[in-house]
């Protein structure tokens, strides 16, 4: 548990830290509840080592998220993306568009894997993929890559920077 508090208190001053250059209050804001929700959310997988990794995952996902357009999406918003991209990643051939909408508040998105990289000499898939979110008619796009181990049975998909 003392691992725990670490590394969560290692990952919400890195949030802090790189939210605060050239950030505004929103956007650090975002990114530290982001960080903490996702640490929370990370830390309900696995044990031992694999739960420090969900963890960690969990906070730096959820802190990205935070900063970048997070801080505008309300937690209904955030659930339908994260189940989108989810699906998305484990189940939908490439090229295929998965989207969502929040009837609430009118708010949506999509998520598209672009391209899709087997890596057999270390049991990896790797997916590249653009995730888009539409907020007040603004539109937000994230180009990122996301690869998990073939023989983890959760599908624990880790985006990668």
């Amino acid at each position: 548990m003392l691992q725990h508090k670490k590394m969560i208190g290692s990952l919400l001053l890195i949030a802090t830290l790189t939210g605060c250059a050239g950030a505004g209050p929103k956007q650090t804001g975002g990114q530290l509840i982001g960080g903490a929700a996702g640490a929370l959310a990370g830390a309900q997988f696995g044990k031992g080592k694999g739960q420090l990794v969900g963890v960690a995952l969990g906070a730096l996902a959820g802190s990205y998220l935070g900063g970048t357009i997070g801080h505008q999406m309300d937690e209904r918003d955030k659930e339908l993306a994260q189940q989108t991209m989810q699906s998305t990643l484990e189940r939908a051939p490439d090229n295929q568009v998965s989207t969502w909408r929040n009837p609430n508040n009118n708010h949506s998105g999509q998520f598209q894997v672009t391209r899709t990289q087997e890596l057999p000499n270390q049991n990896m898939v790797c997916r590249d993929y653009v995730n888009t979110v539409t907020i007040d008619g603004q539109q937000e796009k994230v180009h990122g890559r996301a690869c998990r181990d073939v023989r983890d049975t959760r599908a624990h998909w880790k985006i990668q920077n």
